[in-house]
């Protein structure tokens, strides 16, 4: 019995330490991204329309291909009977000039039942199993179908790379946010610690009746409103985390840890290549969807040219008795070739392909104005990235020197040169440089982002 105890704990409590290991999850940024790609939810629903595709161009080709159909029938005739001839004996005189060859036998072979009388046919129950191929020979519209059939799936492999971009863009760009929120409340921790030592010393120096209270106060107060900052930003981590989760199609309850640093990421950043090097506009994914689709334009013109010329189709049939009747006239086999021949259509043909021109033309146009636009957003994306870059430079100077000034401003206010108004200004200038900093950064990884995303380099 102990040892079932002690087996069954055992067990609870591997699960336990099971569930805790799972409920948790480190991503490098590389590691983020690559998870999205696999676990993404609405990535999955457009990879789905890939393989619903590659099944509809099968159902394109397989209507050109030999198709093999089989049927048995059974029919009853209840005992019914056929009577030839006439009640008088006599048999009439047919005028054999007017008879063509099959119908002259045809006769013949009734007089055969008939002989100088009536004659009469029982007809017997009757069941004839079939099977019949059929097989389309030539068809200028069923082979560009299929042209136009696999163009659309290469359209879908196309829209799965689109998606999957913009979704390694949301993944980083989140994971940015995650990792400034978090350098926001590191720089807030490290802003309250200092203020927090200010402030017991300045309590002691109260108590000695060196300083007036409402020192004390004031640092207080500004101790309350950075509390109330963290605890903002904490918010915004957790909500930033959800966004995360769901990227990465993870559930809610799952912890997720950023295991990349901000200031390693910002520090390695490689932007000298990217401001200098040539913007090659067909690297870009959108204007390689728009030249397939100008493809699938062209073979639908081409279906419908095709639309003038005839169709060839072959059919072949066996048909095998199992009951037959005494008067049975159906052939054991069967073939038959056929030939449609477009003639005339009252000028709908000619609409319908000067109507695919036309869209063609639009697609070519259009062709144009997009390789137009992402020239003219490369430039400007360019042009954000060097602003962004500048901007950055600049704050991280300036957070610096704010740095500078509030240790100089402490130095002085425990010495008692200088105020709490004086250190509380000092500090509240070293937050704003922090947050232009934060704002400066963040904006410089956009920067760089969208420049990627258009070059088709994340």
């Amino acid at each position: 019995m102990k040892k079932t105890i002690i087996l069954l704990s055992l067990f609870f409590y591997a699960f336990f330490a099971f569930s805790q290991e799972t409920s948790e999850l480190s991503f490098s940024l590389q590691q983020a991204q690559d998870y999205a790609l696999e676990h993404n939810k609405s990535l999955k629903n457009i990879k789905t329309d890939v393989a619903i595709s590659k099944q509809k161009l099968w159902q394109t080709i397989s209507q050109g291909l030999p198709q093999i159909s089989g049927s048995v029938d059974y029919t009853n005739f209840f005992n019914y009977e056929i009577e030839f001839g006439m009640g008088g004996g006599e048999t009439p005189d047919p005028d054999f000039t007017k008879l063509d060859a099959g119908d002259l036998e045809i006769l013949k072979l009734l007089q055969g039942f008939m002989g100088d009388g009536s004659t009469t046919i029982k007809m017997k129950n009757q069941s004839t199993a079939k099977i019949q191929l059929t097989q389309l020979i030539f068809s200028g519209q069923y082979f560009t179908g299929i042209q136009i059939a696999k163009v659309g799936q290469m359209l879908a492999e196309m829209n799965i790379e689109k998606s999957e971009q913009d979704i390694k863009e949301s993944v980083i760009s989140t994971y940015y946010l995650g990792l400034l929120t978090k350098k926001s409340v590191e720089l807030l921790d490290a802003n309250l610690e200092n203020l927090n030592a200010t402030l017991e010393q300045t309590q002691a120096l109260f108590n000695a009746g060196v300083i007036e209270e409402t020192d004390v106060e004031q640092l207080q107060m500004s101790i309350i409103m950075l509390e109330n900052s963290k605890r903002s930003l904490l918010r915004n981590v957790e909500l930033n985390n959800n966004i995360l989760r769901f990227l990465l199609g993870i559930e809610g309850d799952v912890k997720i840890v950023l295991t990349e640093s901000f200031d390693n990421i910002i520090e390695n950043l490689d932007l000298g290549n990217l401001l200098v090097s040539d913007f090659n506009v067909e690297e870009n994914i959108n204007i390689q969807m728009v030249g397939k689709q100008e493809e699938l334009y062209e073979k639908m013109l081409c279906m419908e040219k095709w639309s003038y010329a005839p169709t060839i189709a072959g059919m072949y049939s066996h048909n095998e008795k199992l009951l037959t009747t005494d008067f049975d006239m159906n052939p054991k086999n069967m073939f038959a070739i056929s030939m449609s021949v477009p003639i005339f259509s009252s000028g709908l043909r000619k609409a319908k392909v000067e109507e695919k021109k036309l869209e063609l033309y639009k697609i070519q146009n259009n062709k144009e104005m997009v390789s137009d636009q992402l020239i003219m957003q490369e430039k400007q994306m360019r042009y954000n990235l060097t602003s962004a870059l500048e901007a950055y430079q600049s704050q991280k100077d300036n957070i610096e020197l704010a740095q500078k000034i509030y240790t100089k401003t402490e130095l002085k206010f425990r010495s008692g040169v200088a105020s709490s108004f004086d250190l509380i200004q000092a500090n509240s200038n070293l937050l704003q440089a922090q947050n232009s900093y934060i704002s400066a950064s963040m904006e410089l990884l956009q920067a760089k982002l969208q420049l990627d995303k258009l070059r088709n380099k994340i």
